[in-house]
């Protein structure tokens, strides 16, 4: 993971190998091609990037404020650490794919509609809402959330994920209290905790 990470998919199985201390044949023992040991990494990324629960955030019921932050520093700095540069690859077009890169373009997709529509989802009943989110805070917790962001703060506004964390989370506050408060009647509960 640290060599895609650093290289994408330019990544050899010469530099695969030799970080992981074996040779490039028992690599090939278990993977039949290069396309097959990226996709195969890229997927241990997302993985890890969606790891279990992460210590010292407080749980969304209690501490509405508190867990949007902690998330979105946990979400940025796991998106710098983890998927780092293979970001640009992972997500670029790629004409005449191979299939191998098909079936993780669809994988990637699936794993990042599922994991912010379950976020998203936390966050609005956490807020006091029921019945789904809206689908504009679906897109404004995608779009916060996403490698992208990371990236682009990280590059291009010299922000640390520890800064893009907090505004991260200060946005979604905000525009979470605005969907919750134009949410139907019904549709928010009274005594709901971080609004």
């Amino acid at each position: 993971m640290a060599v895609v990470a650093r290289r994408g998919f330019d990544a050899t199985v010469a530099e695969i190998a030799d970080i992981s201390g074996v040779s490039a044949r028992t690599i090939f023992r278990h993977y039949a091609s290069h396309d097959q040991l990226i996709a195969s990494t890229v997927k241990d990324m997302f993985e890890e990037c969606g790891r279990g629960p992460v210590e010292g955030i407080p749980r969304s019921s209690e501490d509405l404020d508190g867990w949007l932050e902690g998330i979105a520093g946990t979400i940025h700095k796991r998106n710098a650490e983890i998927i780092g540069d293979a970001f640009w690859d992972i997500h670029a077009p790629r004409h005449n794919a191979s299939d191998i890169f098909l079936e993780l373009d669809a994988y990637r997709r699936e794993f990042r509609t599922r994991g912010v529509r379950y976020l998203t989802a936390r966050a609005w009943r956490a807020a006091g809402a029921s019945g789904d989110p809206p689908d504009e805070l679906v897109l404004a917790f995608a779009l916060n959330f996403s490698v992208f962001t990371t990236q682009a703060l990280l590059v291009d506004f010299e922000q640390t994920p520890a800064e893009i964390g907090r505004l991260t989370a200060d946005l979604l506050r905000t525009l979470l209290k605005q969907a919750a408060a134009a949410a139907p009647s019904g549709e928010v509960q009274t005594g709901s905790t971080g609004t």
